[in-house]
């Protein structure tokens, strides 16, 4: 593998799984991408644009042996700069499982916890809180996987760790299929008021009509991202493989977002495809 694009793209949001090494709730087999993804596949589909380097999200929920396995993926395939581990932040030990899992990686640079499998309110729980407190201590990032009905408790956790950075993965999942708009569109706005808190401009395909989306469906949605958020908090990631769900390769994905920023300047595109991934989850780059 290439080690030079000095000045390559960064995905901030990849999965990797291997169904023979670990117990997935999802995907489930009735599902097209009900197969292993390896690093070696993404890595080969990244040359077909100028995306080089990446941020592995974690697929299973207080999981450090996920996170082990990337890390040892990673050593195999350098593009990996990053990993969000789901650590279980309700477990009371969380500090040295947190310093554990560093111990063996500089790679591990934040937390994501899958609140499909949770009440609406677990991310308010006091518990919760707790982790998120060792979050913020340790230095490490949280990804918030909200869809629209969990973005009103957000604020409130926010504003209790002001030194925390967290992430909105796939700008909250609006029903962009339906055209969804309003409620999504005010919900996002209070959350985006909070200056340690980045958007993910990532998940959209999914979210829209899979066989017959267009560029179009997108427009309002990303411009009220940029507009709030500004191009200071916005990230680029391609979901990959999920957005294959939606017929999409990762190049369609990222010429997609290419389209949809196409009337922000050349800075502006260098820092959601690049140097805020770098400044947010302090990538060594």
């Amino acid at each position: 593998m290439e080690a030079s694009f000095q000045e390559g793209y960064v995905d901030t949001h990849f999965h990797i799984w291997d169904l023979q090494k670990f117990k997935y709730p999802w995907p489930t087999p009735d599902m097209a991408i009900y197969r292993n993804y390896s690093p070696e596949i993404l890595w080969s589909e990244m040359q077909e644009t100028p995306l080089r380097y990446g941020i592995f999200v974690q697929c299973l929920n207080r999981s450090t042996n996920e996170a082990k396995w990337v890390i040892e993926q990673a050593s195999k395939y350098p593009f990996i700069k990053g990993i969000v581990a789901g650590l279980d932040l309700e477990d009371l030990q969380i500090h040295r499982e947190i310093d554990e899992i560093r111990s063996l990686s500089p790679l591990v640079k934040g937390v994501r916890h899958i609140l499909d499998e949770e009440a609406d309110d677990w991310i308010c729980r006091d518990d919760v809180g707790r982790g998120l407190a060792v979050l913020q201590e340790k230095g490490l990032t949280y990804d918030l996987l909200v869809r629209p009905h969990h973005l009103k408790y957000i604020p409130e956790v926010i504003q209790k760790y002001p030194k925390l950075n967290f992430v909105v993965d796939h700008i909250a999942k609006p029903f962009i299929k339906d055209k969804v708009f309003d409620g999504w569109k005010e919900d996002m706005r209070n959350i985006a008021m909070f200056p340690n808190v980045f958007c993910k401009l990532s998940g959209m395909v999914t979210e829209a009509d899979w066989y017959n989306w267009k560029t179009e469906d997108f427009k309002q949605y990303v411009d009220h991202i940029i507009k709030i958020f500004s191009p200071e908090r916005c990230m680029f990631g391609s979901d990959w493989p999920v957005c294959s769900l939606a017929n999409s390769t990762l190049k369609q994905v990222f010429q997609l977002m290419e389209r949809l920023l196409s009337s922000c300047s050349e800075q502006d595109r260098q820092k959601i495809f690049r140097t805020n991934a770098i400044k947010f989850y302090n990538l060594d780059l």
